[in-house]
């Protein structure tokens, strides 16, 4: 055997080797492609009703969304109603803190009234008697 046969021999070798692989490449790739195309074809299936439901929901949002724009005058004025509340609120507050105030100085004065009463009461008795 001379170094030509041997080096045929080595590339028939080799393309028989690369040949295997190459088969064994494609049966892989011909089973993935299989499960690549089951998958695309239950994901097509899963994702109408998918987009169907948020399709409902979207609708929905804008129904409560309109239902809610429609509300915010009449939210607006009840918060006006509770501003002008507490506005009224503060200044009953105000008032009966003023007339505390009168009725504490009319009861000192009241109670200095009686005090100079019984002091006087005591000074006429006094020279009287």
């Amino acid at each position: 055997m001379d170094l030509l046969t041997v080096l045929v021999l080595l590339i028939a070798v080799t393309l028989i080797a690369a040949s295997v692989y190459l088969v064994t490449v494609c049966e892989e790739l011909k089973k993935t492609l299989f499960v690549a195309r089951e998958l695309i074809n239950r994901i097509d299936s899963e994702v109408v009703p998918l987009v169907t439901d948020l399709q409902v929901v979207v609708s929905n949002l804008k129904i409560a969304a309109e239902g809610v724009a429609s509300r915010v005058d009449d939210v607006k004025s009840a918060m006006q109603a509770v501003g002008e509340t507490g506005r009224n609120i503060s200044r009953i507050n105000i008032v009966v803190g003023q007339v505390a105030d009168v009725l504490s100085r009319v009861s000192l004065l009241s109670a200095g009234v009686k005090a100079a009463g019984q002091y006087l009461r005591e000074r006429i008795s006094q020279k009287r008697g």
